[in-house]
């Protein structure tokens, strides 16, 4: 059986004052960097074919203590990245409340109906990862895990695929900075073992 563990980055400091990152490539925080460390002791029994991550360095130094302690290699993947926020890039919720609210508004009521101006819709981000997580799946072979870590967003899209949701239940699934969700796979039968595992990190 094929276990495939999804994680988002840890803590950055935009996460901190609910900035909008998105693919502006910012580093972990002090916090952000000790949960990686635990995520690592997470996976210490747990042997891992490879890791994936997205190209932007919070998901990379997120998976280093993990790569580091089994002998993992990190392959970045750009389409795992986090969804574009456009001219949403750098401005705190206060700030796009202001200046867009019927878009704000959409993006957590109908998050399947909104494209960022400037920046991407969540169709476009769960179609570019949902192509690179089959296609990397599919790379190993029955009885190997996986780890791919990513970015909220991404990860949410993965599962709405996954589960066979609509995007606009998106916001219905939890994902904390560091949380780890598990996808069993047996031929070509895919289900869900759990979501947002934080347990860990107290």
């Amino acid at each position: 059986m094929k276990k495939i563990f999804l994680a988002r980055h840890g803590q950055t400091d935009a996460n901190n004052t609910l900035t909008y990152q998105g693919h502006i490539d910012n580093p972990l925080n002090n916090k952000g960097l000790l949960q990686a460390k635990k995520l690592a002791a997470y996976f210490r029994e747990e042997p891992l074919a490879r890791i994936y991550t997205s190209d932007l360095v919070r998901t990379v130094e997120t998976a280093q203590p993990t790569s580091e302690l089994l002998n993992a290699e990190i392959v970045k993947i750009p389409s795992f990245k986090e969804i574009n926020f456009g001219e949403w890039e750098g401005l705190t919720y206060e700030e796009i409340k202001k200046r867009w609210p019927k878009d704000i508004e959409d993006f957590f009521h109908r998050p399947a109906t909104i494209k960022i101006s400037g920046g991407e819709s969540f169709k476009e981000v769960q179609e570019r990862a949902w192509a690179s997580f089959q296609e990397v799946v599919a790379s190993h072979g029955g009885d190997e895990s996986l780890l791919i870590v990513s970015h909220g967003g991404t990860v949410r899209t993965l599962l709405c695929a996954i589960m066979n949701l609509d995007l606009n239940e998106m916001w219905k699934i939890s994902i904390d900075n560091a949380g780890i969700s598990c996808i069993l796979q047996l031929e070509n039968r895919c289900w869900i073992k759990n979501i947002n595992d934080t347990y860990f990190l107290k």
